[in-house]
């Protein structure tokens, strides 16, 4: 068995502001469809490799931004060793 993966590309043209807000918000509302978290989302962190105190103490915190096309990465907000919120 085989199985090929193709991608077709699309050209379109956006003559309009409206055109390209109208393109940016659904290509985010997609993204933010696909990707494993939401906004809010609390989360527990399973591994602090490469998360200093400085950042964030603990093993828990709240998804403030993650798109998962482009990085492995998601930024969270919690508590910082001096004990604010970052």
């Amino acid at each position: 068995m085989l199985t090929l993966r193709q991608t077709k590309v699309e050209e379109t043209t956006l003559d309009t502001p409206e055109a390209i807000a109208d393109h940016v918000h659904a290509e985010f509302a997609r993204r933010q469809g696909a990707a494993p978290f939401q906004n809010g989302d609390r989360v527990r962190i399973a591994n602090r490799a490469g998360i200093p105190p400085e950042f964030i103490v603990g093993d828990v915190g709240t998804v403030m931004l993650c798109d998962p096309e482009f990085s492995p990465l998601t930024t969270l907000m919690g508590v910082n060793s001096s004990g604010m919120t970052t």
